[in-house]
Formats: structure tokens, sequence, C-alpha cells
């Protein structure tokens, strides 16, 4: 039967800060934090962290979560060693680093008072933070956001109508949702295997990431009939009716 899968659907960027800042700083990550939490949110994606697993270092739990996430944006800002001096916040830089091995789309957010970044991604850009100029960093985040999306792409999902022909799917049986995506330069890729997610009142198939101004046609399979959509659609707008394809 049906996969109810509403997670498949979200978009996650980890969000990496230290959990020792230093306290003539504490006030300031507080600050760009709840700036860069609520920008991520407004923009429509989840915010994940290490605060679960107390900012240790980069073990398997974490890096399973930075895995998951569609991009990592590192806070650096300036961190409390033992003896209560300023260092740098080698957790941030260590989870930075691993997202960058994995290919992770990026942003790191640097704290004035700390100096130039060294390592892997050193000569990668980044975005200054002065305290009391957060609208410079909430803008650089907003337009970085905006590009992840059309290059990376974002997950879609699409009522499919009419319903009934998804309350009756079950893959025990045989039956199949395949999409075709059609890219902003018109190329037609070959149909791909698609999940279909059941909700209150519709159903919709559930799609992995894809670009904006790329369209896409279904077609489904149950019992050896078939069903397909007339047009090709914009898949992060409305649903579409599938028509059976007749003999």
């Amino acid at each position: 039967m049906l996969q109810h899968r509403p997670g498949d659907n979200v978009e996650k960027l980890f969000l990496s800060y230290t959990y020792r800042p230093h306290p003539t700083y504490q006030a300031d990550l507080d600050r760009l934090r709840g700036y860069v939490v609520r920008v991520i949110e407004t923009m429509g994606l989840r915010v994940i962290d290490g605060v679960n697993v107390g900012g240790r270092t980069l073990d398997l739990a974490l890096q399973r979560r930075i895995e998951e996430a569609d991009g990592l944006v590192a806070l650096f800002t300036p961190q409390s060693d033992d003896g209560g001096g300023t260092v740098d916040p080698e957790f941030v830089k260590s989870e930075f680093e691993f997202a960058l091995g994995q290919h992770k789309p990026t942003m790191r957010v640097m704290h004035s008072a700390l100096p130039a970044f060294r390592g892997i991604g050193g000569n990668n850009e980044y975005t200054p933070y002065k305290p009391g100029d957060e609208l410079s960093v909430v803008l650089k985040l907003m337009h970085t956001i905006a590009l992840w999306r059309g290059e990376y792409g974002k997950a879609a999902r699409v009522r499919i109508e009419p319903d009934d022909l998804a309350r009756t799917y079950d893959e025990g049986q045989g039956d199949r949702c395949d999409f075709q995506v059609i890219t902003s330069a018109g190329e037609f890729r070959a149909y791909e295997r698609a999940k279909l997610w059941l909700d209150a009142g519709a159903a919709y198939a559930l799609l992995p990431k894809l670009r904006e101004g790329e369209r896409v046609r279904l077609r489904l399979e149950q019992r050896g009939r078939k069903w397909r959509s007339p047009y090709h659609i914009d898949p992060f707008v409305g649903g579409v009716r599938l028509e059976e394809e007749r003999p």
C-alpha cells in the first residue's frame, strides 16, 4: 500500500555554531543565530544542528545529520578555551570542512573579531559579520539560499487526480508511478520512478529535487491499466489530472 512519508518533502539546512562561545561574544552569537534561523525558516526550510549531541567532536551521529542536510551554514564566532581565552571555533570548522568533503553547498559567516579563515575552504567566499549589521548577513543568506535552490533544486510534490487511483495503489501488485523531466533547455529525460503519498483528502507524487524552470509529466500503471498526464506541468504549482490511455 501507499507509504506515508511526510518527511520526503522537507528541505533541511544544518546550522553549525559553537557551544562554547566566549562570554564577551555570547550575545553576538545569540543575536546572529536568531536572525539566521528566522531567515531559513521564513524561506520554507528546516533548521537542524548538533544540539542534541552536545557539540561534541565530529562523531558518526553528527556526520549523519550533515550528510542528510541539503546544505550547511556555519557561524564562525569566537570560542572560549579552557583558560578563558579566545580561539577559533574548532568544531564549527570541522563541520564546515566535512560538509565541503561531502560536496554540500556551504556558507560561512565570519565574526569580525576572528582572523582570516585557514584550512580547507579557506579560499572560498565568506560573509563578514560585524555586530549591529545583521541585515548584511540576512540579505546575503537570502540570496545564497535562492541560488542554491536554482542550482541544486528542491523537492516537489504533485497532487494527483482522480485521487481514487492512489487510494487503491499497491506496489505489491505491480503498480507503479513514473515521472519524466523536461529541462528548461527542452531536453527530455528518461522516465524515473516516483513515490506516492496519500494525505488527508489528496494523493501526491513525491519527486526528487528539481530545478526552477523544469517541467514534468506523470504516468501511472495499475493492474495493467495506464494513466498519463496529458501535458507537462510545473511541479511546484498545483496538480494534474491523469487520463487513461486507450488501446
